[in-house]
């Protein structure tokens, strides 16, 4: 009943006044679920992890990609099952719990990512957010100085960033986070490229992709070449489900050669999978330190 409710608002006229009412639900919950203790907190907002399920993945798109019942179930939880507390989905708690790991090692304590970015080791770090990761957008805006941005913004006071031309100066960003991005980047690699120019040695970029790892290599449905957007297979869009009406063109979908694809831009690569869902994967991407060749 509250799947088949979810899946008609979803689909609604309504769809802002939905998200709109799901922020306040959210605002309401989540510092009440915080004074509660569990075995389980949300790795985003701190708060006991109580989760809710919603449709994301409609017949057409997992036609287009080929999924599986498996693969399909897998997905639907890494974009559908969202925390109440602050509303991220498994794939945005992935990434914070990730961000999470690469703080400790910078000597940030242990704790939800809200909790991490409000302390001074987060503090003194350059930090840019080049697309805002769903809930996690929340804890990395308390960052002074965050450079965040968003390709082609409709709020004029966020400012435009293209992954492919960065305006950013050479080694400037400790850190460099993203959410489901470089799927809609038409040229891959040129953006691996820019995110590595960026970086300050020792720094990383951390993000998550879409990655069907059933052994399928990475196919290019759409790619830039000579300046102009080549199709190579029908049109294909993912859809920002209770964060906007807007859909977005896949360039790629990733399959098991991406890791390798990234060290090839002299990354040193690190992946967090998740140990029951094989569509949760995010990676720590390290610019060496001055001197040192990129490995494993």
């Amino acid at each position: 009943m509250v799947h088949a409710l979810l899946q008609l608002l979803e689909s609604s006229p309504y769809r802002s006044l939905v998200k709109q009412a799901a922020e306040v639900v959210f605002a309401l919950t989540g510092p009440a679920l915080r004074l509660f203790p569990g075995q389980q907190q949300c790795p985003i907002c701190g708060a006991r992890l109580l989760l809710l399920r919603r449709p994301v993945i409609g017949r057409a798109l997992a036609a287009q990609w080929r999924l599986s019942q498996d693969w399909i179930a897998h997905f639907e939880q890494r974009e559908g099952e969202i925390c109440l507390g602050c509303g991220g989905s498994l794939r945005v708690r992935q990434l914070a719990d990730t961000v999470c790991v690469w703080l400790k090692t910078k000597g940030a304590a242990e704790g939800s990512l809200m909790a991490a970015c409000k302390g001074s080791i987060v503090r003194g770090l350059a930090v840019a957010e080049l697309n805002a990761c769903g809930a996690a957008h929340k804890a990395f805006r308390m960052i002074p100085g965050l450079a965040y941005s968003e390709y082609e913004p409709a709020n004029s006071r966020v400012c435009h960033e293209d992954i492919l031309e960065l305006s950013y100066a050479d080694e400037l960003f400790d850190l460099v986070v993203h959410s489901d991005t470089l799927e809609h980047v038409p040229d891959v690699h040129a953006g691996l490229a820019e995110l590595h120019r960026v970086l300050k040695p020792g720094g990383a970029t951390i993000f998550t992709v879409p990655i069907v790892s059933d052994g399928r290599q990475t196919i290019v449905r759409a790619e830039r070449v000579n300046g102009q957007l080549v199709y190579h297979k029908e049109r294909s869009f993912h859809g920002g489900s209770y964060q906007s009406t807007q859909q977005y063109l896949v360039c790629y979908e990733f399959g098991s050669d991406f890791e390798d694809a990234v060290r090839e831009h002299g990354f040193n690569v690190e992946v967090h999978k998740s140990t029951t869902n094989p569509a949760v994967v995010s990676l720590i991407c390290r610019k060496p330190p001055s001197g040192h060749g990129a490995g494993k």
